[in-house]
């Protein structure tokens, strides 16, 4: 069994904030900023207080094992837009990139 760790960036654009919506998000930004990047498992949600754009980081582990071994891009995706529509945040212009940290670590 081998595990690969990815590292997934999930990018895309705030549409149609409610007033609420954003007090909300501006209320939070100190927890949401750059300064607070951390790739995990659940991701970590940063955005600017111009609450234009944002961004998810996750760690997506997968196995080798895996038949078929799922597409990290298609599974960080999956969790950012699971987590808009749970906090009811209108979004636009998603996309995703990904790095494979074993390539990075072997040199």
């Amino acid at each position: 069994m081998s595990v690969t760790v990815h590292r997934v960036v999930v990018r895309g654009q705030f549409a149609d904030l409610t007033a609420d919506q954003r007090a909300a998000l501006l209320a939070e930004a100190d927890e949401h900023s750059f300064h607070k990047v951390a790739y995990t498992e659940w991701g970590t949600f940063i955005y600017e207080p111009n609450l234009v754009a944002f961004n998810f980081r996750y760690e997506v582990r997968t196995d080798d094992e895996d038949d078929p071994a799922p597409d990290p891009i298609d599974v960080g995706t999956a969790k950012a837009v699971a987590s808009l529509e749970e906090w009811g945040l209108g979004y636009k212009h998603l996309r995703a990139t990904t790095t494979d940290m074993s390539q990075v670590w072997s040199g």
